[in-house]
């Protein structure tokens, strides 16, 4: 490939010792001839703006660069923040979730019917031939067997047996469970039996020409001394009558959701033997 200005044979230090030379020449002829001066720089300014364009292409990829690395770091340092803060919001939101639930629990029985502690369901088993929940206060607490158990809504059932730190406790549902009740407003005894399905009740030994009908509310009657009278049982959902038998059926939905229970009250009633509460 053919050289430009110079053969190969010459070596570089003598070319640019030439170009040099050359340069000073021109330039000390210019300062004598302005025209030349106006020339020059005609020519010169392309490679003027090329390189100033070069400079600022320069200079804008390095800020960016910067901006770039900056901001990667912010994305990182706000990354770190926010998995240290996700595991306090989640607790918060626990927490409100329970103050939530205990609020609705407080005003669904405003006035209890005597001393009352929260407790918090830790275990349940809801089979069809036991009902029972398990809550995070025992013997320490001083709580003892056949105890009230009170929900939102009214009534969720009794404690049946305790330990030191917990309590079993057998809800309205369970098949053993029968609870003096009578018609709101009214003092006619009957009984509430649980028949192992959480959201039915049942009312046994009730003829059919009964009086009972269907949206009527059943409270706690007193009877028996083990829950105090007027608390929520539930409302008869259905009268129903089957054939030739003797009794009517009679089907009471809940006032609380035996299912859905997450935080209860453990009552003390203001009228309890002293000799009653050693478990």
């Amino acid at each position: 490939m053919p050289t430009l200005f110079f053969p190969r044979r010459y070596p570089p230090l003598l070319r640019v010792a030439v170009f040099v030379v050359l340069s000073v020449l021109i330039t000390a002829y210019s300062q004598k001839n302005p025209r030349l001066q106006g020339w020059a720089g005609t020519l010169s300014y392309p490679v003027l703006w090329i390189n100033t364009q070069i400079v600022h292409i320069w200079q804008d990829t390095e800020n960016y660069l910067q901006d770039r690395n900056a901001l990667l770091r912010e994305d990182e340092k706000l990354h770190r923040e926010l998995q240290d803060l996700q595991p306090r919001l989640l607790e918060g939101e626990i927490l409100r979730n329970e103050n939530r639930q205990l609020l609705a629990l407080l005003d669904s029985i405003p006035r209890p019917p005597g001393r009352v502690k929260v407790a918090e369901v830790i275990s349940q088993n809801l089979s069809p031939g036991s009902q029972l929940v398990t809550v995070n206060i025992g013997s320490q607490a001083g709580v003892f067997v056949g105890q009230p158990v009170l929900a939102d809504g009214g009534v969720a059932g009794q404690v049946i047996s305790v330990s030191a730190m917990s309590s079993q406790v057998a809800l309205l549902s369970d098949l053993d469970s029968s609870v003096p009740a009578q018609i709101a407003g009214t003092n006619i005894p009957l009984l509430v039996n649980g028949k192992g399905n959480i959201h039915q009740l049942i009312v046994p030994f009730q003829a059919r020409n009964t009086a009972l009908k269907q949206g009527d509310r059943l409270v706690t009657s007193g009877l028996g001394g083990r829950y105090p009278p007027g608390l929520n049982i539930g409302t008869i959902s259905a009268v129903i009558h089957n054939g030739d038998e003797p009794f009517a059926q009679i089907l009471v939905r809940p006032a609380v959701r035996l299912g859905q229970l997450n935080t209860v009250l453990v009552l003390w009633k203001e009228t309890a033997d002293p000799q009653e509460r050693k478990p």
